[in-house]
């Protein structure tokens, strides 16, 4: 370590120039072993921020002769000492950047900022220091030494995989352990395994800096959109001159995560039922789930990101990544041939441009999940709130920031270059914004359009079988005949009685004065047994079932023949209709809004290379609750994912959908079962551009109130 020389302002006769920047006497110089190149690199700490910048050769032979206080004696003095040849912009360049960070006596204090606008810039990531642990953990390492030792990570691989093959072996109790954790009891387990996982995860880092003598400055909580996290300052790591220590620092949280889900999950399997055994679950999974979900992910400041950054020996992953992306976009756009921002390969100027690109895209991703958790989880405003926050924020002010750059060297810009890029991108607006295709796609499932159960009306016995399991059948043709013993007496008694009131009304007038009234009554009670002599004959005519539409019959009771008696609540068969079909299919809320009824549509059942054609005669206004068929469920081999908070049986689905019904001819053979199918309907033309405005716009409208009629 050597501190940096310091320099006043150098006086002069007559117009001098600006004051020479002297260095503050606070700042260090720390070796940082060599660079990927193979030049020297060097640390430049700022104790009383807790900084420190990454500088090579040339930069600290420029620190080294600073104490000349010109640009261009500096410039001569590394020339003459060394085999570098720097200009005189070449120090005035460097000396700026001192400035701008501080790095220099009387530099301009960076603006302050209003509470509310570092809120907006900060409210991703915030720390709060709580404890400072340096005492207690160089007190404590000799009794954690052990587990840093060889023997004990073999143990604990040994674990690792033996605890996972026990716990492949009982799966089914694994997911029942898991079903069980959707409870509420469930989650504040989950929330104290997390809070333990972590905070042992912040000791190993803790742990594995002291051991390598890099001070912990202080231990904390970090609030990641306000959600609580425990975090370790191992800041001063980058004094270690050799990466490897850098890395294990980095990685020594997951590995601290690693081996707790490796003991727990073989200790779980050993382990007796009770509260003990749920615990090992719970910090076992959080351990497993969390450590290859958010800490290994690189494209954030975790865990992940400083493990690649050591591994790569690339301190400043993000930006040094971030200025390879932005070359590569003004190369290809307009022409523009920056400087390599650094002296790499070419193969990994190609793996740091692809890495920037990926880090943008899931930062957006991340932060557009996150507005909308909120926007879903507490309130919608907020969440409509931080979508703008973010958007402007990490898209919109980056991009204009760009363009000014590219405003500002528009003399450097290659324009034949720019318009074949600006050809392309009017391509790709025509496609976004012109509304090509009108064909809508979903699943549904189809079956037969007509399809006539056939029961008998009242119990009866058969007296005929006219038709054979899949005999083509007529309209009016008969299917079955059948006797029942209560009609036809009724019927018989009602023709006895009726012949002899109509006999008593012939004699009634020949054999009594008062003849005449008695004939009326005879007359009466004889036409009140010919309806119920009709009725009877009416109850006896339904026993003879016949088909009401052309088909086919299916589904023919083979046990039935003539002399059984069946019941009425027995199908005895079941007519299907020949050509005629329907089919339901689900659409999302957006093809739901496009379709009209009448509209074409074309059905490819699964299976079969002959397309039915039909129109779209009913959509649902509601969505649907419960899936049509057991076949449209994923879980089944279906399309549709199933709700996983609701029972199995009930088909809920986990998204909104709408029912379509479709219907047309022209089966060549009637459909023994309903059957999946793909749908091809036509809708109403409507560009992508068109879609998301609307989808945007209705949002806004239902949160503000606005759409709602007075």
């Amino acid at each position: 370590m050597s501190a940096v020389p310091a320099m006043g302002a150098m006086g002069g006769m007559g117009a001098a120039p600006p004051p020479w920047p002297a260095l503050r006497d606070e700042l260090n110089i720390h070796a940082a072993g060599r660079n990927r190149d193979g030049s020297p690199a060097w640390h430049l700490s700022d104790p009383v921020r807790n900084q420190f910048f990454r500088i090579g050769w040339l930069e600290f032979e420029f620190l080294q002769h600073w104490a000349l206080g010109d640009p261009q004696r500096i410039a001569e003095a590394v020339t003459a000492s060394t085999t570098m040849t720097p200009e005189a912009d070449d120090v005035l360049e460097f000396a700026r950047f001192l400035q701008q960070q501080q790095l220099t006596r009387g530099a301009m204090p960076k603006r302050r900022t209003s509470a509310l606008h570092w809120l907006l810039q900060n409210y991703l990531f915030i720390r709060i220091p709580l404890v400072r642990p340096e005492r207690f953990l160089r007190r404590t390492l000799p009794y954690v030494r052990w587990m840093f030792g060889m023997r004990f990570l073999v143990a604990t691989l040994f674990a690792a995989v033996l605890g996972l093959l026990l716990a492949a072996r009982q799966w089914d109790v694994v997911q029942a352990n898991l079903r069980g954790a959707m409870s509420w009891d469930g989650v504040v387990a989950f929330a104290g395994a997390l809070v333990f996982s972590k905070c042992w995860h912040e000791f190993g880092h803790a742990f594995m800096a002291t051991r390598f003598g890099v001070r912990v400055g202080h231990m904390g909580v970090a609030l990641l959109v306000m959600w609580p996290m425990a975090y370790t300052d191992t800041g001063e790591s980058w004094k270690l001159e050799g990466s490897r220590r850098r890395l294990a620092i980095a990685s020594a949280g997951v590995m601290a995560e690693l081996v707790l889900a490796a003991w727990c999950t073989l200790l779980w399997s050993f382990a007796p039922e009770g509260n003990f055994k749920n615990a090992l679950f719970f910090l076992g999974t959080t351990a497993w789930v969390l450590t290859l979900v958010v800490n290994a992910s690189p494209f954030m400041r975790f865990d992940g990101y400083f493990i690649l950054a050591d591994a790569l020996d690339y301190p400043g992953l993000h930006e040094r990544a971030g200025r390879w992306a932005k070359r590569w976009v003004r190369l290809r756009l307009l022409g523009i041939e920056d400087p390599r921002p650094d002296a790499v390969s070419p193969r990994f100027a190609g793996f740091l441009t692809a890495f920037a690109f990926a880090t943008w895209l899931y930062r957006l991703t991340l932060f557009v999940g996150i507005a909308v958790v909120v926007y879903h989880a507490f309130f919608k405003a907020l969440g409509l709130i931080l979508f703008l926050v973010e958007i402007v924020t990490f898209v919109v002010r980056p991009m204009l920031n760009e363009v000014r750059i590219w405003w500002a060297r528009r003399a450097e810009i290659r324009w034949p270059r720019v318009r074949r890029r600006l050809i392309v991108l009017g391509v790709a607006g025509l496609v976004v914004l012109v509304p090509w295709s009108a064909s809508i796609t979903a699943e549904g499932i189809v079956e037969a359009g007509f399809e006539q159960p056939v029961f008998t009306p009242f119990a009866g016995r058969m007296e005929r079988v006219a038709v054979a399991d899949g005999t083509h059948v007529t309209a009016g043709q008969l299917l079955f005949e059948l006797s029942a013993p209560t009609p036809e007496d009724e019927r018989a008694k009602a023709d006895a009685l009726r012949d002899a009131y109509e006999s008593t009304a012939r004699g009634a007038i020949a054999l009594d004065r008062d003849g005449v009234a008695k004939q009326v009554v005879a007359e009466r009670m004889a036409d009140q047994y010919d309806v119920q002599r009709r009725a009877s004959a009416s109850e006896l005519h339904r026993l003879r079932l016949t088909a009401s539409e052309d088909g086919f019959v299916r589904d023919l009771d083979p046990a039935l023949q003539a002399g059984s008696w069946v019941s009425p609540g027995s199908r005895i068969a079941t007519v299907v209709g020949g050509t005629r079909w329907r089919a339901e299919v689900l659409v999302s809320e957006a093809d739901r809004a496009r379709l009209v009824p009448g509209a074409a549509a074309t059905v490819y059942p699964h299976g079969d290379w002959h397309p039915l054609h039909g129109r779209v005669v009913a959509v649902d206004d509601g969505a649907l609750e419960h899936l049509p068929s057991l076949l449209l469920a994923k879980n089944h081999g279906g399309p549709i994912p199933l709700n996983p908070t609701a029972p199995a049986k009930e088909l809920r689905p986990a998204s909104v959908w709408y029912r379509v019904r479709v219907e047309g001819e022209g089966l060549s053979a009637p459909l023994d079962a309903e059957q999946g199918v793909s749908v091809r309907m036509q809708g109403r033309r409507e560009s992508l551009a068109r879609r998301w405005i609307d989808s945007a716009l209705l949002i806004l409208l239902q949160q503000t109130g606005l759409g709602k009629e007075g």
